[in-house]
């Protein structure tokens, strides 16, 4: 983690003022052990890239949770058809976490999963960003397509990464790193 962190900023060429995660890959039981796992860790990945050392900046961070793989199905006022394209329900509060979903895609002959997205932790400073507005824009900003797509493009292209090295015999292995690095045209 802390040499992907430090590889970004140097490609970069900043200290960052923020940090906004959306994980994929959690399920409801884990949430709580993986952001108790990974927030800190990411924390100090950050202010460990930071040049000059400077206790007082450290990046806020936003970490959210996207879940595909859910039962939930947003449906018209009357139940009659399942809820257009491009809706977005907010200011819903999970048990422990505030949750949004979004419906970034309507099949014309089923009713369409939307993607749950809970909010893990949010700091204090970005309390005035809206997560939903964001996520709902990095929906409809995917380069290899041309409309919507379920996912945030980040977690959209981390998925297709995991399913290109997955595909290899040596799980990705013997992947010309140097190549591609800094490079998405293939995701």
């Amino acid at each position: 983690m802390s040499s992907a962190v430090s590889n970004a900023m140097k490609a970069f060429r900043v200290n960052p003022m923020s940090c906004i995660i959306w994980r994929d890959g959690v399920g409801d039981a884990t949430i709580k052990k993986v952001a108790q796992e990974e927030i800190p860790a990411i924390r100090q990945a950050l202010q460990q890239g930071i040049e000059p050392k400077d206790e007082n900046n450290k990046p806020q961070l936003a970490y959210m949770v996207c879940q595909k793989r859910i039962n939930t199905k947003l449906l018209s006022p009357g139940g009659e058809w399942g809820m257009p394209a491009g809706t977005m329900v907010e200011d819903l509060q999970g048990p422990e976490y505030k949750t949004f979903y979004i419906n970034g895609t309507s099949p014309p002959y089923s009713t369409a999963k939307p993607l749950r997205v809970i909010v893990a932790e949010r700091d204090e400073k970005l309390q005035n960003v809206s997560m939903t507005d964001l996520t709902w824009a990095l929906c409809h900003d995917y380069a290899n397509w041309s409309g919507p797509i379920k996912l945030p493009s980040p977690v959209q292209m981390a998925h297709k990464l995991a399913e290109l090295a997955g595909g290899f015999v040596d799980c990705g292995e013997s992947i010309d790193k140097q190549q591609f690095t800094n490079t998405i045209y293939f995701l």
